[in-house]
């Protein structure tokens, strides 16, 4: 088997987008500092400029920042290399995407500890520094969908307040974290919180007072069944894109907004038909570039519009319509308009022109469309059907999903762990909280990507993708989708020991009134 990266071609050549979010493996047993600095030498001879090497600085710098052996300011200084050597690197912002929390959470750490072992004239500057990385975290957390990582973070917010002496708004942040806590259902740190809270207002903080506040806790279950009914909605979709090729950083925005509508059949079932998809589409191919006035590449379009499909009365995926060769036909055509109507001039825009359409052709083909819109529904409702999940617990399957970024579409088996994370309203500004929020992490599975690896030729491939969806639990129709995708990959080059590209997806989808 034979495969292309997909995602961008330059004009000197063809050129993938990728990126990673694996997790670099720290030394076991008892590691010493040289067997971090050994991993992340290796690592970058063997795979040079990866993600992975961002991972491994970070993993040398959570040991050095975790009780390694050595005087604290050496540890300190060292720690704070590793840290600024990430933020250092302009691939960050396109192949790290995921990582920012994590540095911002060791960065935190790294200034509680200079408050600790450092000058007591210095020690309240220090705990400022770290009170503001802290906060920072906490947003990051919230972004990535790390909730319980998020609600910890808060929590030391309180903790660094309380240690500067102001008690009164360690109280105040500390009520976030356990807002927190009971809106996530995180009990064992919703005891830890109420112990701190109760030594703050001068209470008894003993197990038995603990017990009688952790009384209210919320006990939450989400049961979920499959009970659509007829209607219309208007889809409104919309996607970033960051590329990473040679150095340059490249952006670009797709968007779509159609109607949806949901019939009832006759033998039960439900059939999915789509208006308006092309009137309002942008596919987002070609990308902005800071300092260059040609782009240097195109990207496949984004956010396409989806199929006709049907649905069986249980929610069973039967199939996209008879009228998806027409609809892509019609699709490809207006995306070729586009495509052509925002061309620019310079030299080597024919040559990326012709690399644009037939991406387009590529990537809007029929048996494409079929494959991404049956993959969008078993992720957004067919694998929720008849589940009862318990809240904050995280669960685990193996399924088939396509790898981003290969052409043609590789699928192996995916690890996917989720989990039911909190009650939300249905639609922004409502009330009633009747929605359930579900979260979603899948990974490759690494035999098969390893099997893939072997039969492209690539040298290195990693791949995450994380969504967040909101759905009724009543009916599971959805109501809001937001996905992060990443993907790295490298490959040997004729010209080049390595081809290196990374790429950075954020993408939103909403159900609603236009």
């Amino acid at each position: 088997m034979t495969a292309r990266f997909l995602l961008l071609y330059a004009v000197t050549g063809l050129l993938a987008c990728a990126c990673t979010v694996t997790r670099h493996e720290v030394p076991t047993g008892a590691p010493r500092a040289s067997d971090f600095e050994t991993a992340i030498a290796r690592i970058a001879r063997t795979d040079p400029g990866s993600p992975a090497v961002l991972n491994a600085q970070l993993a040398y710098a959570d040991f050095l920042l975790s009780g390694a052996p050595g005087p604290c300011a050496e540890r300190l200084l060292r720690a704070l290399e590793q840290l600024d050597s990430v933020e250092a690197n302009p691939r960050t912002r396109v192949m790290f995407p995921d990582g920012w929390a994590n540095a911002t959470d060791l960065e935190y750490r790294l200034y509680l500890g200079r408050a600790a072992c450092g000058s007591e004239t210095d020690r309240e500057t220090q705990l400022r520094i770290a009170l503001a990385a802290a906060r920072r975290a906490v947003e990051l957390y919230r972004a990535a969908f790390d909730y319980h990582s998020m609600a910890i973070m808060q929590f030391d917010v309180a903790t660094v307040l309380q240690r500067l002496g102001e008690n009164a708004a360690a109280l105040a942040d500390l009520e976030t974290a356990l807002d927190m806590d009971r809106e996530y259902g995180f009990q064992d740190e919703a005891r830890e919180g109420y112990q701190l809270l109760l030594t703050l207002r001068g209470e008894p903080a003993d197990d038995a007072h603990v017990a009688g506040l952790m009384q209210s806790f919320p006990q939450r279950r989400a049961v979920l069944r499959f009970g659509w009914r007829p209607g219309d909605a208007w889809i409104t979709l919309a996607s970033h894109r960051e590329c990473l090729v040679d150095g340059q950083i490249s952006a670009s925005d797709a968007a779509a907004t159609f109607e949806r509508r949901v019939d009832a059949g006759s033998d039960g079932g439900w059939s999915v038909t789509h208006a308006h998809r092309l009137t309002r589409y942008e596919p987002g191919v070609w990308p902005t570039t800071q300092g260059s006035t040609t782009p240097q590449m195109v990207l496949p379009p984004a956010a396409p519009p989806a199929a006709d499909f049907n649905v069986s009365a249980t929610g069973e995926f039967e199939g996209v319509t008879n009228y998806t060769n027409a609809y892509s036909a019609r699709l490809v055509a207006r995306t070729e308009q586009l495509i052509r109507a925002a061309a620019p001039s310079g030299e080597g825009a024919r040559k990326l022109l012709s690399a644009a359409v037939e991406t387009a052709d590529d990537n809007l083909s029929p048996g494409m469309l079929e494959a991404a819109t049956a993959e969008h529904y078993q992720l957004e409702t067919a694998m929720w059907t008849g589940a009862t999940l318990e809240q904050g617990a995280w669960y685990e399957i193996s399924a088939p999903l396509s790898l981003p970024g290969l052409t043609p579409q590789v699928v192996v088996q995916h690890r996917i762990v989720f989990a039911f994370t909190r009650m939300v309203p249905c639609t922004p500004g409502a009330a009633a909280q009747t929605c359930v929020e579900l979260v979603i992490r899948a990974t490759p599975d690494q035999d098969a990507l390893g099997q893939v690896m072997a039969d492209t030729g690539l040298t290195a491939y990693g791949a995450s993708t994380e969504a967040r969806i909101v759905t009724d639990p009543a009916t599971l129709l959805a109501h809001a989708r937001e996905e992060r995708r990443y993907w790295y990959a490298s490959s040997s080059d004729d010209r080049r020991d390595f081809v290196l590209q990374s790429e950075h997806v954020r993408s939103t989808t909403r159900y609603g009134a236009d």
